[in-house]
């Protein structure tokens, strides 16, 4: 008997969500699993599976020095395994007897999906995470193996989760890398290619979902689009608030004759209609990559290292040159800039 052919996506984030909807186009059958800081603004536009949240601080665990941190962890490791198995029975009943195909990040509590099921994808969540070092999937005693792949954990180190598992077929990215670990897997995703492929209804989907709203904004004006970055919200302590708005008060200086609009970063939390009032601020939660694909091109487009400048190259583009403190973000830049020249973007270099 033939199976039905069953997709599943979970990921954590709405950039990752627009990827896969442009791989496979948007089918109501197929399983949406989101985890609990993904936007509830884009996930209620879709039946999905929304997974607890689960705190473990720092790295892996909270202080076990106090009484707080103790709590934390009891509390994290609950919801954990309350949150896998409601998983794992949610989806014996949804896929039983069918072809699944897995799609998704591999670096969440609840990834066990990609690990364990034999086709399996990687989807991109921004370039910078193929910054950081990638290592061979983990080979130990096959009892402690077994004990792990039943708790659902199926990785000893973070390094290990951007495509190496036997598991994962291909890895979409928006650029190539050319690690040796990894490189035979990659699948370059050329976002407006992807896009043309899609159906018109697919397309009009999309844009539904993800509630793009641009009324009121005049891309035809000399304009200044601004992207964001969570820098200060980011577990890397790269900067403070004070350092980061202090950058976008620059970079607003340095275009100060253009009309600015700031698209902040979904995972942004600062206020900028507060920070900045005289500012057009759109929508954080929809891709930023949705302008070029409905032919949105500003004059100039800056950031700091936001690898979504890849996608103007019908604009300029500005990456912010002031001073950086910051060992990582240094290199996220210097890495953005090699790419910019590589694909002969219009960079504005003074």
């Amino acid at each position: 008997m033939t199976k039905n052919k069953k997709n599943i996506c979970i990921v954590t984030t709405v950039y990752s969500f627009f990827l896969y909807l442009l791989i496979k186009g948007y089918n109501e059958e197929d399983i949406f699993i989101f985890t609990a800081w993904f936007p509830k603004e884009i996930s209620k536009n879709v039946k999905h599976i929304q997974l607890p949240p689960v705190h473990f601080q720092g790295k892996k665990f909270a202080d076990l020095n106090s009484l707080p941190g103790v709590y934390k962890n009891i509390i994290g490791f609950f919801r954990y395994f309350y949150g896998y198995l409601k998983l794992r029975l949610l989806l014996f009943i949804k896929t039983f007897n069918c072809d699944v195909e897995a799609y998704g990040h591999a670096q969440t509590p609840f990834s066990y999906i990609l690990f364990e099921n034999k086709n399996s994808n990687i989807i991109e969540d921004g370039m910078e995470n193929y910054t950081a070092k990638i290592c061979e999937s983990h080979k130990i005693n096959p009892l402690i193996d077994f004990f792990l792949h039943i708790c659902g954990i199926y990785f000893l180190n973070n390094c290990e989760c951007y495509g190496t598992h036997k598991n994962v077929k291909n890895i979409y990215l928006t650029n190539k890398h050319d690690n040796p670990l990894i490189k035979d897997k990659v699948r370059i995703i050329d976002i407006e290619q992807f896009w043309d492929n899609l159906s018109n209804e697919d397309q009009r989907k999309i844009l539904e979902i993800f509630n793009v709203d641009i009324e009121g904004i005049d891309f035809n004006k000399k304009t200044a689009l601004l992207l964001t970055q969570p820098l200060a919200e980011s577990s890397l302590n790269s900067m403070n608030e004070e350092e980061e708005i202090g950058i976008y008060k620059e970079i607003i200086d340095k275009f100060n004759d253009y009309q600015i609009i700031i698209k902040p970063h979904p995972r942004d939390t600062k206020d900028f209609e507060k920070i900045f009032p005289n500012m057009k601020i759109i929508d954080k939660h929809f891709p930023v990559e949705i302008l070029t694909l409905i032919n949105i091109n500003p004059t100039v487009v800056c950031s700091v290292v936001s690898t979504a400048l890849y996608n103007f190259e019908k604009s300029k583009v500005y990456v912010y040159d002031g001073e950086l403190n910051d060992e990582f973000i240094i290199k996220a830049r210097e890495d953005l800039l090699k790419i910019i020249k590589e694909k002969n973007l219009d960079l504005i270099s003074e």
